[in-house]
């Protein structure tokens, strides 16, 4: 039953460069992170933030913009369409695990988990702006290049 509602229901992976980007108005991408959500919310795409992405989410929030920020974000993130936080399961954090010894030094764990949540829901869009996805096979949600063009 699972796999069936995998397939019928699009799905993005959630980045933390899209996610950062979408909740600060000041973030240089912040008006394609904001463009790309309401499309994807108009195709009820559904956005899937991997427990992991959104811990690494709130601790750069809360960092940077404090703790009430933080709060906010993390309440938004958790009580808002598109978004569905999940945790990862055990054999997609192992798979990141492995896949770091394939990927470049600045490819974090995290983004390892992203990588390989995308590809237990069968799915090459992720919402985020790091390139190491594009360069790993998959689609960034805005697309990378029409951000770094702007």
């Amino acid at each position: 039953m699972e796999t069936e509602s995998k397939g019928k229901q699009p799905f993005l992976i959630a980045d933390s460069s899209g996610l950062i980007s979408l909740t600060s108005h000041t973030d240089r991408n912040y008006p394609y992170a904001l463009r790309a959500a309401r499309r994807l919310e108009e195709t009820q795409a559904t956005i899937l933030v991997p427990y992991d992405v959104y811990a690494e989410t709130i601790n750069m929030v809360g960092k940077k913009q404090g703790h009430a920020q933080a709060h906010e974000v993390g309440q938004f993130l958790s009580k808002t369409a598109p978004f569905l936080v999940i945790d990862s399961s055990p054999s997609a954090r192992e798979k990141a695990l492995s896949r770091l010894l394939t990927l470049s030094a600045s490819v974090s764990y995290t983004d390892a988990v992203v990588m390989a949540v995308a590809d237990e829901f069968q799915t090459e869009k992720i919402f985020g702006f790091d390139e190491a996805f594009a360069n790993c096979g998959y689609e960034n949600i805005p697309r990378w290049s029409e951000a770094e063009a702007a």
